[in-house]
């Protein structure tokens, strides 16, 4: 089969589906960590990036994800675990579907697919409202740092995305797995990777509005 378009993976009812799944942690987020410090963000980063390494041990091991495990990821999501457990059988229902309408994405590499993916989620318009939402805090016109800010925004912009087309990657590799726990845990563990993502493009952008204020300059962040 051809190589799908930007223009049919973004009309596809499974990568819609997929993309709700960001569409639903994305705004949660920003309005968990909108009025942190960096040194707080820093913390709470410090904390997914632990819960991450014990999701990744409890799918190695093929063990289900215990309450406590389910009920921090939340937490640092910024909803509740029946949303996590939702959006974890959401992504794997939307992950197979994609692949079943489109096999060829599975032997895509990776770049091919990181642009193809990043084309479809520009034409989807609620998926831009909701990562221009993200983005809005900061930058005014008239302000003599505006420029500075700017640079900070186009940073925290492309990492956002970068979480995004992550995420959907690993929602499309879950989605080939059989065995149910680690079904389930694969898709927690791209869950809680997206929040260390996103957790540490806030963390950057938040430093770098810090500089762009004291006259610093705003270098944007780590790479």
């Amino acid at each position: 089969m051809p190589t799908p378009s930007a223009a049919d993976l973004s009309g596809n009812a499974a990568f819609q589906g997929l993309l709700s799944v960001g569409l639903t942690v994305l705004p949660a987020h920003t309005a968990a960590v909108r009025q942190l410090t960096a040194d707080q963000l820093g913390v709470q980063q410090a904390e997914a990036e632990a819960l991450a390494v014990r999701l990744r041990a409890r799918a190695r091991q093929r063990s289900e994800i215990s309450e406590p495990e389910l009920a921090k990821l939340a937490e640092l999501a910024g909803l509740a675990p029946t949303d996590i457990t939702d959006l974890t059988h959401r992504a794997l229902t939307h992950g197979m579907a994609l692949i079943e309408a489109f096999p060829e994405l599975t032997s895509m590499d990776d770049h091919t697919k990181n642009m193809l993916i990043f084309d479809a989620m520009r034409r989807d318009e609620a998926f831009m409202d909701a990562v221009k939402l993200a983005t809005t805090d900061g930058v005014a016109a008239d302000d003599q740092s505006s420029a500075c800010k700017n640079a900070c925004l186009l940073t925290f912009l492309m990492k956002l995305f970068a979480a995004q087309i992550d995420a959907v990657q690993r929602m499309m590799a879950c989605a080939v797995l059989v065995f149910p726990p680690l079904v389930i845990a694969c898709a927690a563990v791209m869950l809680i990777l997206m929040i260390v993502a996103m957790t540490k493009a806030n963390k950057e952008y938040t430093q770098c509005i810090e500089d762009c204020l004291e006259g610093n300059g705003g270098g944007g962040g780590e790479d």
